[in-house]
């Protein structure tokens, strides 16, 4: 325990000295860190610092975390909430996760959701015409694990394979180290499909070049995550004109109006996923169409023209907060 909490210090030590250093043959008006690893924890003081908050840590705990050491986990996450108390400002894109945090570390949080753009890639189908075309299958892609409802999945796959015999299952990105019932989640998944499991597709993270025709070409994209931020899978997703089936609770509610740019289900509520699936299978053309439209019309609010003001408006509030420090002798 004791050396992981020294570990749990390093990243920011180390980056921070990088910093210090640097700062003193170059001008720094601001450093933008990220949540992750805490490292704002040393900050430096004469340079103003905000920290863009991208997730729940409790959250991510609760539901299974990502696979590591317990122990150190749970002492990550206390440094992570330390760091941000000492930052001058914070902002995140989900409401959810903002209150929440702001009851921790008791400093408020502006929203700012996460700008997008769809990038003119030159998109490769290799992978697709390969593996997948003419194919009909339903889509999951990111972490692989009980974080992301990969066991909500697992727990309605047989009944729907067993009901589509035509469909099949793709999941692109990494395993994670996760267990239900002993198992690891991704065994887990394969027991349940059971003689089905020839129709499970599994790709490694893949770039967007090649995973985007594979979004674009999927019935729907099933995102049912047991806690979100404000999911780029999501956006991604939408952003390519698909359907996506995300979860109550979480900040898949910002992104979808539930019946109308994509569906909303109860997290672990494997039944309603099943149900919605079918639903979406039923739609005509006419219907699928606008709830297509009006996902791509989401994202369009997430223009870098309407979001990049915003950014910049708490960064010179940031450097305000920490010019009033430095004149009043005053530090975190």
């Amino acid at each position: 325990k004791f050396r992981y909490k020294i570990q749990s210090f390093e990243p920011s030590f180390f980056l921070n000295r990088y910093l210090k250093e640097r700062s003193r043959n170059e001008r720094i008006d601001i450093i933008h860190y990220p949540n992750l690893a805490g490292l704002s924890f040393f900050r430096l003081k004469h340079i103003s610092s905000i920290v863009r908050l991208s997730s729940s840590a409790i959250q991510c705990e609760k539901a299974g975390g990502y696979g590591d050491d317990k122990i150190k986990s749970k002492i990550m996450v206390k440094r992570e909430y330390e760091a941000m108390k000492k930052a001058d400002a914070v902002f995140g894109p989900s409401k959810m996760i903002a209150e929440e945090t702001e009851n921790i570390i008791n400093k408020k949080i502006t929203i700012i959701e996460t700008p997008f753009l769809l990038k003119n890639i030159q998109l490769d189908y290799t992978l697709f015409d390969k593996t997948l075309r003419n194919k009909k299958y339903i889509l999951f892609f990111g972490s692989i694990g009980l974080i992301k409802g990969v066991g909500t999945i697992a727990n309605m796959i047989y009944p729907f394979l067993e009901e589509h015999r035509d469909c099949y299952f793709v999941f692109v990105g990494k395993k994670l180290n996760n267990q239900i019932n002993s198992l690891n989640i991704w065994d887990y998944l394969m027991k349940n499909a059971a003689e089905h499991g020839s129709r499970i597709i599994h790709f490694e993270p893949l770039k967007h070049e090649l995973l985007f025709p594979i979004i674009k070409n999927a019935a729907c994209v099933v995102l049912p995550s047991i806690t979100d931020n404000f999911p780029n899978t999501c956006i991604e997703a939408m952003a390519n004109g698909k359907i996506v089936i995300g979860t109550q609770g979480n900040g898949f509610e910002q992104l979808i109006n539930h019946e109308k740019s994509g569906y909303l289900i109860k997290v672990n509520d494997h039944l309603s996923l099943h149900s919605i699936i079918n639903k979406i299978f039923a739609l005509n053309e006419r219907d699928k169409a606008e709830i297509e439209k009006n996902a791509i019309s989401r994202i369009k609010l997430l223009s870098p023209d309407s979001i990049m003001p915003q950014i910049e408006e708490i960064y010179q509030l940031a450097i305000k907060l920490n010019d009033n420090k430095k004149t009043t002798k005053i530090y975190f």
